[in-house]
């Protein structure tokens, strides 16, 4: 991969990028493809979209492609896309995750102990949605209007709204979609997975061990773990709150999910450079290392390391 206007060679940390940037624009919700819940900060597909179908299937050709690199990328989609690429049905659960709201509600209506639903819930087989600021009615069987939920069928009422939310709303997007991606990582192998451990291979977890990120650094040149500069910098880190230390992630290794192994597998490398303090530290994203200069002080150290967090996004060659 190669970025106009960069100069960098590619061992791993600008194909990292690469996906970083495409997959980040091409979920954007501003584009309609996508819906955003707010509730979950998860993504789906939209039920009211007009974009032509190609471009779903670019991103699952997308998404397929970056497992097949063995790249990380924060994808926000619920469990609910990896059944279904396993084809595995989404349930109650799945829309739970998504939309936690509508879930629970749902959940409310199943476990209610009343013989009196249909005075208690008011609701038939429909479901609104809404479609550029306004709300509509879909019928989830045909004459879904005229049909009460009562205590015999809520059961049913509940299938037909996951199945609705899940796979008839979305079915001409999501087939698009997972077509793109089979056309890369479809086969045998990918039957061996786990909807769970599928979605590790495709965006890592984020069961982030700050200390073993620490433990199992190494270090290179002057540096050691009992340097003065290699210790100002992990009590520097390690102060940071949560979101700066996901952007040093992102900085130094291209993402700010964690390997499927993870955070030991990562191994971040620390080495000294000749560099004055005026410097800023400098990250291979190829190889998960740090050019640290030899800060004199913890505030210096921070403010040189924070500069250059907030201005990571590019390559070129040190």
């Amino acid at each position: 991969v190669i970025f106009d206007g960069e100069e960098a060679v590619d061992a791993g940390g600008v194909t990292k990028e690469f996906f970083l940037l495409l997959l980040k624009e091409l979920l954007n919700p501003i584009y309609g493809m996508f819906t955003y819940y707010q509730d979950s900060s998860l993504l789906w597909f939209s039920d009211t979209c007009f974009v032509e179908h190609n471009w779903f299937h670019l991103i699952g050709i997308t998404c397929g492609l970056a497992i097949y690199n063995s790249t990380v990328v924060d994808l926000h989609f619920p469990l609910a896309l990896y059944k279904k690429l396993l084809n595995v049905k989404p349930g109650l659960e799945d829309l739970k995750e998504l939309s936690p709201t509508e879930g629970r509600s749902l959940q409310e209506l199943l476990d209610y102990p009343g013989e009196d639903v249909e005075e208690t819930f008011c609701l038939n087989f429909t479901i609104c949605r809404e479609s550029y600021g306004v709300i509509e009615q879909k019928k989830l069987i045909p004459g879904g209007d005229k049909v009460t939920v009562c205590k015999d069928n809520r059961q049913e009422f509940v299938d037909a709204y996951v199945n609705y939310v899940f796979q008839i709303s979305v079915h001409e997007w999501y087939t698009a979609f997972s077509s793109g991606f089979l056309k890369v990582c479809g086969g045998k192998v990918l039957e061996l997975f786990q909807p769970s451990e599928l979605r590790a291979m495709m965006v890592g977890n984020s069961n982030y061990n700050w200390k073993e990120l620490e433990e199992t650094a190494i270090y290179k040149g002057d540096y050691s773990a009992t340097h003065p500069t290699v210790k100002l910098f992990w009590e520097t880190f390690h102060e940071f709150p949560l979101e700066k230390k996901k952007k040093f992630l992102l900085f130094l290794t291209g993402s700010d999910r964690i390997p499927i192994y993870g955070m030991a597998s990562l191994q971040i490398a620390i080495q000294s450079t000749a560099s004055g303090e005026e410097y800023l530290p400098v990250a291979h994203t190829c190889y998960n290392l740090l050019d640290l200069p030899k800060y004199s002080s913890k505030e210096i150290l921070s403010a040189r390391l924070t500069q250059a967090l907030d201005n990571y996004e590019g390559f070129s060659l040190a």
